[in-house]
């Protein structure tokens, strides 16, 4: 009876996707966080490839946790 009503296949692959999804967002804003400290210690030791990668790295994470974040709400304000 529960089969008729919820496909099962598709509420699993929302589940799964959902999960990957957050983790992978968490990930990436995780990483920036730490490139920014190591930013600021290479700063800190006037290491100037090291803060430049270190900054790189972080404006990148930036970037891609507010594209994940503005397609989120594009996706959800488009449903």
């Amino acid at each position: 009876m529960i089969a008729t009503i919820v496909d099962l296949g598709t509420l699993g692959k929302v589940i799964l996707y959902s999960l990957i999804a957050g983790v992978g967002v968490s990930l990436v804003f995780s990483l920036g966080v730490s490139s920014a400290a190591g930013l600021a210690d290479a700063v800190r030791q006037r290491r100037t490839l090291a803060g430049a990668l270190w900054g790189l790295t972080a404006a990148v994470c930036l970037a891609g946790s507010l594209a994940a974040i503005v397609l989120g709400v594009a996706a959800m304000s488009t449903k």
